[in-house]
């Protein structure tokens, strides 16, 4: 009797560490990098005209790198990456990458102290292509247009 009261307790002591296990070292690092990805959408959603019109600010341009940096470092903390991404339906860890690479260069062609098309339409055009890029790799909303 004692026996299988013990191996229970182990078993219920067992089954809640492993559920701890799981919950830290894999559901709230994703819960993280979604929050992430909604992070920058409202960012891209709040600041469209800006972006878009080359007329950001130098703070406006480094609020986007620190949302860069953050998706990269949270897509990193998740382990088992690409298998995760495949179940819950997350962008690859290349999509990841070309998007980050996309937004870095939307963060320099949308202010105009650091645009390389200073005064012509090829900056906003090229901000616009990038975007929508980024939304399809991403699989996130930035811009207001229907799905």
């Amino acid at each position: 009797m004692k026996d299988s009261v013990f191996f229970t307790i182990l078993a219920g002591v067992s089954v809640f560490v492993l559920g701890q296990f799981i919950l830290k070292l894999v559901l709230e690092p994703i819960v993280s990098f979604k929050e992430s990805l909604g992070n920058l959408s409202a960012f891209c959603l709040r600041y469209r005209a800006k972006i878009t019109n080359a007329n950001a600010s130098l703070e406006l341009q480094n609020e986007l790198k620190v949302l860069i940096s953050t998706i990269l470092s949270k897509s990193q903390s998740i382990p088992f990456y690409s298998a995760f991404a495949r179940v819950l339906g997350l962008p690859s860890e290349t999509s990841i990458i070309e998007s980050c690479r996309l937004l870095n260069g939307i963060s320099y062609e949308m202010v105009k102290e650091t645009s390389q098309h200073q005064g012509n339409l090829q900056g906003p055009f090229l901000i616009l292509t990038d975007l929508q890029k980024v939304s399809e790799l991403l699989k996130v909303r930035l811009d207001y247009s229907e799905l």
